[in-house]
């Protein structure tokens, strides 16, 4: 309905979603945020083919895979740490608390939102190290 809607009068949606699976099938591009913050940008099949951003990958790392022999191959990312409140955020990055790849410069500094590859935009202090 949906997409009928959107191709019949030329509409734009916001979706805000925590399923994951609706996600893809409805978006043409997908931002993903972490303690209201975006920490990624790019198209749906850009996000679910080469996501960048650490907590990206844990989210979809947790989308079941209907294929068997695919799903047991694939390594599901589990986050460690401190989930922080959103009335008390910490300090810098807001995935820092979480985060595997964290330094003190993380702790320090909002990461820069910024274009990363074309048309595909990370918040992460780390990214060119992390996808190297």
């Amino acid at each position: 309905m949906f997409d009928e809607l959107q191709d019949k009068l030329g509409l734009t949606y916001l979706f805000i979603a925590h399923d994951l699976l609706v996600v893809r099938h409805i978006s043409d591009r997908i931002a993903v945020m972490y303690l209201g913050h975006i920490v990624e940008l790019s198209s749906a099949a850009e996000i679910y083919d080469n996501p960048l951003h650490p907590y990206s990958k844990s989210l979809l790392s947790a989308v079941p895979v209907p294929d068997p022999k695919i799903a047991r191959s694939n390594k599901r990312i589990v986050l460690t740490g401190d989930i922080p409140s959103p009335l008390n955020a910490p300090s810098g990055c807001p995935f820092r608390t979480r985060c595997q790849y964290a330094t003190d410069k993380c702790a320090e500094s909002i990461p820069e939102f910024k274009e990363v590859e074309k048309d595909h935009f990370v918040a992460c202090h780390r990214i060119a190290e992390i996808n190297g």
